[in-house]
């Protein structure tokens, strides 16, 4: 049986293999054959960490909800906020997935410099971009060739703290000084996805600055 890096990752995998896009499949639908692959996880005895657990704990509230008959108004629309949340962390998930499988084909290949495109982020040079991250993969390499790291589990709402963290010490940060923490591409992706998430949210800003890109949180002035 496959293995997942994440909550996320499964989640992800249950929306490809039907080849349809994210919102496509019902969060219902979801729940149920999350819960089927987390059963079978249990079975084959693999490691299952406690966000497999939230999440589908997460995933079966909002279904069985649903299924309550004369739901209010507010009540409505509390669990399309849910569901919401849900497909936009899937969203920025697969976003951040995908740049990161092309830019481990370019590191292997060395070949090409094709530009990649986030909607999400603010107006900058994409290619400059990726080749700060193809940077933070290479050093995970040259990690794991050095040393020996036991994965430890990471959320995108632990690395959105640790970064709001490092902001509230200095007001400014290097994009690569955060992403150089990850311990291993899943790490990388949660770290990036979690800037996503605080630009998103208005927390941070993400700007150029001497060829580096910067981030900044929203309470400090330029």
């Amino acid at each position: 049986m496959q293995e997942f890096e994440g909550p996320l990752d499964l989640l992800l995998y249950l929306v490809r293999r039907r080849k349809i896009n994210v919102r496509e499949i019902s969060i219902s639908q979801l729940a149920d054959e999350f819960i089927e692959h987390v059963e079978q996880m249990k079975k084959l005895d693999l490691n299952i960490t406690s966000d497999f657990l939230t999440t589908a704990t997460q995933l079966m509230e909002i279904k069985a909800r649903y299924m309550i008959p004369a739901l209010s108004e507010k009540e409505v629309k509390e669990l399309k906020k849910r569901e919401e949340d849900i497909y936009r962390r899937l969203e920025l998930y697969e976003q951040i997935k995908q740049l990161s499988e092309d830019l481990q084909n370019r590191v292997k290949s060395m070949a090409g410099r094709k530009a990649v495109r986030l909607a999400v982020l603010p107006q900058i040079e994409h290619e400059k971009l990726t080749l700060v991250l193809q940077s933070a993969l290479q050093e995970i390499s040259i990690k794991k060739a050095v040393y020996k790291i036991r994965k430890q589990s990471m959320t995108v709402e632990q690395a959105m703290e640790n970064i709001l963290e490092n902001l509230s010490k200095d007001q400014e940060i290097n994009l690569y000084d955060i992403l150089k923490k990850a311990e291993d591409r899943y790490q990388l992706i949660i770290y990036f996805l979690a800037i996503l998430e605080l630009i998103f949210f208005k927390k941070i800003s993400l700007f150029e600055k001497e060829n580096d890109f910067i981030l900044r949180g929203n309470g400090f002035e330029a």
